[in-house]
């Protein structure tokens, strides 16, 4: 059984790597953020500001390491108002937190309004939470899945 990972429970960094990471100037990675990296060891944490390294999944959050614009997701769908958290029909059963939280993530998404395909960002300004269901008819309502096909 996996869990939560306690922020309270995270060390600092020694001090010479904090040092290290104020001469180098090392910043957090997400384009549009421009705090310094945490100060605290952990996932994220040679990546990430303390802010983001915080919501990050391992921490409850919804931002995975490897997709930046994961971070911008909401707990509520931007479309329809869905909101996992109240859907105990299906999340209802699911003990652990962990795997909870994880089942509830998948129905949220990060929707790139401007595809990065088409020069879009992984930035605030340009993702919007959708639930699955309203993603997948944005997708084929505005035909997503034959941009950047020859045809």
């Amino acid at each position: 059984m996996s869990k939560l990972r306690n922020p309270d429970k995270d060390n600092r960094k020694s001090q010479p790597v904090l040092r290290e990471q104020i001469s180098l100037g090392l910043k957090c990675k997400l384009e549009d953020c421009d705090h310094s990296l945490t100060q605290y060891e952990g996932p994220g944490s040679d990546s990430y500001c303390r802010i983001h390294q915080l919501q990050l999944t391992e921490y409850g959050g919804m931002g995975k390491a490897e997709r930046p614009y994961t971070f911008y997701r909401n707990w509520v769908c931007e479309d329809c108002g869905y909101d996992p958290r109240e859907d105990t029909l299906r999340f209802g059963m699911i003990e652990d937190p962990f795997h909870k939280l994880r089942a509830m993530r998948g129905v949220m998404h990060g929707d790139h309004q401007i595809r990065k395909s088409d020069g879009g960002t992984d930035t605030a300004d340009n993702i919007k939470t959708s639930c699955v269901l309203c993603h997948m008819a944005k997708t084929y309502r505005e035909k997503d899945y034959l941009k950047g096909t020859i045809l």
